[in-house]
């Protein structure tokens, strides 16, 4: 069987793939510390080598190698996420480098903007090298695979192959915001984590002591103007320079469009090279991995992979078998599926497990007890699919029209005039409980992310109460009766919605939730997040510019409601929840139409969804035959 020839898919590919294992070439690996690669422009990055080795000595020949560029300090950080040793003794020349500015690499480091030149170069140097035989692949997750996209779009000529795990496409529309909303929680506590690895607060107490004091006052600081963040900064001005350049830029302008910020748009530039794209239904980064795999796809010979599992952020949470709140059996350790990939395209080794048939892999939630497991997590459980592409080409996709009184049903709306009015109040958002709320950075806060029941929890920041966030006056529940039949949702699904507002400028929120019905351990049922999102009104036609509405003018906003796959079992009902404000996920609107991050007050902006026959608001899913 040839490297590109595609194996029979059979319901054990997955299994198999996971399972891929293959013993060490050497039974050690030799250690060359912090070697000072050159870049272009004189400043030298700071790389640790393993090669394979065998009574302490390099192994004799020429290795593949497999590349990471981080900006977390390469050594405390390897052997949890990237295993250099696992590679090296494999028979892999495994390259671990700091990011510019980071670690001991020499230069300033600016977040994102240098990783495409800096990488090319990189990877040039590498293969060039008396040890490598010319073949260079990428691995990381997170920022490490952003490097790998920036490196790519700059089509260094030795790139073989890449594995970016949760990892972004446009960094404006899947991380720093989404929809036009400023994603609060995460870029504030994100920049403070960087200015917090930056050397001067490494290297004066004074500045350290500050960026704590704000980390440990967070909670306040999220609840003001984004511009009066910039004062937390002023110690660490390149942290200063990009939090306010992300304040300052709310349009998808030029700045944007810069490489390490942006890929989706110049994936014609990437060298024709084998990619395996993984990432989570409940990862931030979700919708960049998504694009990524399908941009690539749809103009490269090579092939194209894809794994999407019902995960927060990063493959190490990905080994549990449980997520956030919810056992879903679906722990996967992405180390043997990187060493079946690479031995794959980088080694020459057939596998047998990289057919282009079975080029997406996915898990569908659902079909669990619905108890409570002896660890207290909701027993929500799931399984794992095979697909030849995304979307899956048997899913079709099905509206489900919203109705007064809260039903969502089938069936068009007849009726010719028919809305509902909420009130929403900036200074008392709608809390996000879970979902794609990535906030939390520390394994304690593990249990308030991802996957949650829908009801407040004082862990959570935002939440001042312990009641169902359906018992709110600005939260607009639509569900269907309960299920006569099991319905399978697999795939990108959209909220087309019919609304107008008093104010100059609102937002509207999205949640599908898959409402589990009353149970001994859940007597009020179990209303599950599976996906949310959100559009800024302004921005509802582009990202580019913003358009204002007409106090009480109806308009519509389409709201990409990202990605799922669940099945809702008989007996359960679609529930989608209708809001204005996801608190502290996205900084709240404040209804004035002022300049994001610049407003002087706010107001209670008056919300109306239209749900008539000339206002067909409608839920449109990816539905599989279950």
């Amino acid at each position: 069987m040839g490297l590109d020839s595609a194996p029979e898919v059979t319901a054990s590919h997955f299994e198999r793939l996971c399972s891929y294992e293959r013993g060490p070439v050497s039974d050690d690996y030799v250690l060359i510390r912090d070697v000072m690669v050159p870049m272009r422009d004189g400043v030298r990055l700071a790389t640790d080598i393993y090669l394979p080795a065998r009574d302490g000595k390099r192994l004799p020949g020429t290795f593949p190698a497999i590349l990471d560029r981080t900006p977390y300090d390469k050594l405390p950080r390897a052997p949890l996420a990237n295993d250099p040793e696992f590679f090296a003794r494999r028979g892999y020349a495994f390259v671990f480098q700091d990011s510019r500015g980071h670690g001991a690499s020499e230069g300033e480091f600016a977040l994102y903007v240098d990783e495409g030149k800096d990488g090319f170069d990189t990877v040039e140097w590498v293969a060039a090298q008396d040890w490598c035989n010319g073949k260079v692949g990428t691995s990381g997750y997170s920022y490490d695979a952003a490097t790998q996209h920036a490196l790519a779009r700059e089509a260094p000529p030795h790139l073989s192959a890449m594995f970016p795990a949760f990892g972004t496409s446009n960094y404006h529309d899947d991380c720093e915001a989404h929809g036009g909303a400023f994603r609060l929680a995460h870029n504030l506590n994100y920049s403070l984590h960087h200015a917090e690895m930056d050397r001067r607060a490494k290297q004066d107490p004074v500045v350290n002591a500050n960026i704590h004091k704000a980390r440990s006052q967070l909670a306040d600081w999220l609840t003001r103007p984004l511009s009066e963040h910039f004062r937390l900064f002023r110690l660490v001005p390149e942290a200063e320079k990009w939090y306010r350049a992300w304040v300052d830029h709310p349009d998808f302008d030029d700045y944007w469009k810069q490489n390490g910020y942006y890929f989706e748009g110049f994936h014609g530039d990437y060298p024709d090279v084998p990619v395996f794209h993984m990432g989570g239904y409940y990862d931030f980064l979700t919708l960049g991995t998504v694009r990524n795999y399908t941009g690539l796809k749809a103009i490269k010979k090579s092939p194209q992979f894809l794994l999407l599992g019902p995960w927060t952020h990063g493959p190490l949470r990905s080994r549990s078998s449980w997520q956030g709140a919810v056992e879903f059996h679906a722990g996967v350790d992405w180390t043997p599926i990187r060493l079946a990939f690479f031995d794959h395209y980088l080694m020459g080794i057939d596998t047998g497990l990289m057919g282009a048939q079975t080029s997406v892999t996915v898990f569908v939630g659902g079909g669990g007890t619905g108890k409570r497991d002896t660890n207290g997590h909701f027993e929500h459980g799931g399984r794992w699919i095979d697909a030849p592409a995304w979307p899956l080409p048997d899913a079709k996709v099905t509206s489900f029209y919203l109705h007064e009184g809260g039903r969502l049903t089938a069936e068009a709306p007849e009726a010719k005039e028919s809305s509902t009015t909420f009130a929403y109040d900036p200074t008392k958002p709608c809390p996000q409980v879970g979902g794609d709320y990535n906030y939390a950075f520390t394994q304690r806060d593990r249990d308030n992310m991802g996957p949650q029941d829908q009801v407040g929890n004082l862990k959570h920041p935002g939440c001042t109460d312990e009641l169902p966030l359906s018992s709110r006056a600005d939260v607009l529940v639509f569900e269907t009766e309960p299920l006569e039949r099991d319905v399978e949702v697999v795939g990108p699904m959209s909220l087309k919605l019919f609304v107008s507002t008093d104010a100059p400028d609102t937002d509207f929120t999205a949640k599908l939730v898959d409402q589990y019905p009353p149970s001994k351990d859940y007597p009020y049922g179990f209303a599950l997040i599976l996906q949310d999102s959100i559009i800024r009104l302004r921005y509802r036609d582009g990202l580019e510019k913003p358009d204002f509405v007409k106090p009480g003018e109806v308009v519509t906003a389409t709201i990409n409601l990202w990605m799922t796959g669940n099945r809702f079992v008989k007996g359960h009902r679609i529930r989608l929840d209708i809001s204005s404000s996801n608190f502290p996920n996205y900084d709240p609107n404040p209804n004035t139409g002022e300049p994001i991050g610049y407003h002087t007050h706010t107001r209670i902006a008056r919300n109306t969804v239209y749900h008539d026959g000339g206002h067909a608001s409608q839920l449109m899913l990816p539905i599989r035959e279950a």
